[in-house]
């Protein structure tokens, strides 16, 4: 059968691109998870730790819609790096609705090791690469990902059996 689209060139199958993507992430996340377990810090939750890192002071609420999770999620996450005594939570002074997530010291002291985890997931990832492909697949990906964060994407709101 001729190929009748523009160019002769394929339409990319999105899961030849979003297949490998998810299975990067999921890896990832099970090798943080494997490495962290003895400081006690669970799935996705270094995330909340590498966010507050740049941004310490944040509110439950920014740290949820920038790491694009429920609002559940991300109070149960906090909750949980309180209880291990990563973090600590403060009233908002001009919301008292909200909570303000502060790093405490310990939450301070795993910022090199979990930069230390992280870079060699990296080192792990990119082994095979000169580079020029990985200069390549950074710049690749941060063009793709820009498009996230134009007005109007929005991740899906929270749901009611989160």
């Amino acid at each position: 059968m001729e190929d009748q689209r523009k160019g002769n060139l394929r339409e990319t199958d999105p899961r030849e691109i979003l297949g490998p993507i998810a299975y990067i992430y999921r890896s990832h996340l099970a090798y943080m998870v494997k490495e962290l377990e003895a400081y006690r810090v669970g799935s996705g939750q270094f995330e909340f730790l590498l966010l507050l890192y740049y941004k310490d002071g944040v509110s439950q609420e920014t740290l949820a819609k920038e790491l694009k999770v429920s609002k559940a999620t991300s109070a149960r996450a906090i909750q949980s790096l309180e209880e291990e005594g990563y973090v600590y939570r403060e009233r908002d002074e001009t919301d008292l609705r909200a909570y303000r997530v502060y790093l405490t010291d310990k939450g301070k002291e795993m910022r090199d090791i979990i930069f230390k985890k992280l870079t060699a997931f990296t080192d792990i990832l990119f082994s095979g690469f000169t580079f020029e492909e990985k200069e390549i697949f950074r710049l690749l990906i941060h063009k793709a990902v820009i498009k996230l964060f134009e007005p109007g994407f929005e991740p899906p709101s929270d749901r009611s059996d989160d």
